[in-house]
């Protein structure tokens, strides 16, 4: 039932994901309203702006309540994680309590102030909100980055897989490692059981030499302005999206205001987010990720194609690289064993025994000595036969991905001429008539959720079958409470998640389409 629990953790991420987009997102909306509303002094943009924070209102409580599920989730359904939550993860995490708490403050300060104060002081406000939300985004993507491309540790990934880069500087105490690693190996124990022993902590001791080197990563600089920008851009579609149907139902002036502020912000996004930061993680992808990048490109064997070759290489004569060649580079290892590498680290099967004895651990020598005499060349390839068989899905969620992206960005490009010049209006008009910004916004949004949601999923099936890239697998970090992954608990949970998500949407939905004064109910205010 390991594929359920992964299933089940997805759906959670899924939903997170979705309301930090719009707590991402909906700020930009709301204070680019404010600032038309400062510069002008219409209404319009005043109401536009409240109705939109009575959303986001409603959202950051969904946000922190699904977050408080995710990381729940992942101590609980993923304990062995907790290696890295307590050395790679810690200060980011740590950091990021700091941020939620400063996200907290400053949004209930923005609701009670909102009308009270002058408009460009309540856009200060949102926007220092903003930027802690931001900055815990930031960090977020940087722990999630590490999982993906686990800067700090060299060499040991390339010394198990050829055909993988050095991540980084090595900031860790490999032996010790390399010795849990075994222990779980020989064993059969998760290495989330071997953990939590208070000896082993005792034993092992501090195992990372830097504690910021998660924010070290040249993967991580990429992949934190990817991903943030498509939330900002998930965000703002959702917005947008919201004032379009309202304006094709009741053709109010006021929502054609608000369409006209937030267009050019979507078009702004879209401009950016595939073009410059996109490629920027595609560049990341093939440096650090190459199998996930020939499991993109469907690349069982290498070939030529100048055009993905000069995007992924710089270079439009270069092979792409398939999973032949990788698959080349593992007969690198010759005859070479696990053993081998251990004792390279000064970490001998006596020593690993050793280990195992005084940490309480109790295991069989013979399986220790089996574990050693492992062929690291078959080791190799299994895992590159592992990540072929999800070639498919990875390869056709990419391409969908990039079909969506384009149809937004172009949808983006048709809606702001459309608004700015009248001659563009009428062409539109005349072939989809008064349905025309409807249709353009709901491209908009599809071309921003749809490769948001498939490029989340490349991202993370992309990476098997490893939990920690070419390190870690997901078998040796899941629970080992067996009740947790039956199908009767993972039902139930995906239930409590759905019913939690849903019912959250149906509230933002109820706030936003009845235009309840959410922010007069919380100053004890009456309806106007």
């Amino acid at each position: 039932m390991l594929e359920g629990m992964l299933a089940l953790s997805a759906l959670g991420v899924y939903f997170h994901a979705l309301f930090v987009s719009i707590t991402l997102g909906f700020p930009l909306v709301i204070m680019a309203l404010l600032y038309k509303y400062d510069k002008t002094g219409d209404e319009d943009y005043f109401r536009s702006a409240k109705i939109a924070t009575s959303v986001l209102a409603v959202n950051f409580a969904l946000g922190a309540i699904t977050g408080t599920l995710v990381e729940f989730g992942l101590v609980q359904a993923w304990p062995g994680t907790i290696i890295a939550i307590a050395t790679f993860a810690f200060v980011p995490l740590a950091l990021e309590l700091v941020a939620f708490a400063l996200e907290i403050a400053f949004l209930v300060l923005f609701i009670v102030t909102l009308g009270k104060i002058k408009p460009i002081k309540s856009f200060l406000i949102l926007a220092v909100y903003w930027i802690f939300a931001v900055f815990s985004g930031v960090l977020i993507t940087a722990v999630n980055s590490w999982l993906i491309a686990p800067w700090g540790t060299g060499i040991v990934a390339k010394a198990l897989y050829p055909f993988m880069p050095e991540f980084g500087p090595l900031s860790t105490d490999v032996e010790k490692l390399l010795a849990l690693k075994i222990l779980a190996l020989a064993t059969g124990i998760p290495i989330q059981a071997i953990i939590q022993i208070p000896e082993v902590s005792a034993k092992l001791g501090i195992v990372l030499f830097d504690p910021y080197v998660a924010f070290l990563s040249p993967y991580a600089l990429a992949s934190i302005l990817h991903n943030l920008f498509a939330a900002f851009l998930v965000g703002t579609s959702i917005a947008l999206l919201a004032y379009a149907i309202r304006y094709h139902q009741s053709k109010e002036e006021r929502h054609l205001k608000t369409i006209r502020v937030v267009a050019p912000i979507v078009l702004v996004l879209f401009l950016v987010q595939p073009t410059i930061f996109g490629h920027l993680m595609g560049a990341s992808v093939v440096e650090f990720n190459p199998s996930k990048f020939a499991m993109m490109e469907n690349a069982l064997m290498s070939y030529k194609n100048p055009l993905i070759a000069f995007v992924a290489y710089g270079d439009p004569s270069k092979e792409i690289v398939g999973f032949d060649q990788l698959k080349s580079s593992c007969d690198l290892h010759g005859n070479a064993k696990l053993g081998d590498l251990a004792n390279s680290v000064g970490l001998s099967k006596e020593k690993v025994l050793l280990i195992a004895k005084e940490v309480g651990v109790t295991v069989d020598a013979k399986k220790v000595s089996a574990v050693y005499d492992a062929n690291l060349r078959d080791v190799c390839l299994s895992d590159l036969e592992k990540a072929i068989s999800k070639i498919q899905v990875v390869h056709v969620s990419y391409y969908t991905k990039i079909f969506f992206g384009v149809i937004g960005f172009l949808a983006s490009i048709s809606l702001f001429v459309s608004l700015k010049f009248k001659r563009f209006s009428n062409l539109f008009n005349r072939f989809l008539g008064d349905k025309t910004l409807l249709i353009l916004s709901i491209a908009i949004f599809l071309g921003s959720a749809i490769p948001s949601a498939l490029g989340w999923f490349v991202r993370e099936v992309g990476r098997k079958p490893w939990t920690v890239y070419g390190l870690l697998y997901p078998e040796e970090l899941v629970t080992i409470v067996g009740y947790a992954l039956t199908p009767q608990f993972l039902a139930f949970m995906a239930l409590v998640i759905l019913a939690i998500a849903l019912s959250g949407i149906y509230a933002m939905l109820i706030v936003a389409k009845r235009e309840i004064r959410f922010l007069e109910l919380l100053r004890g205010e009456k309806n106007e």
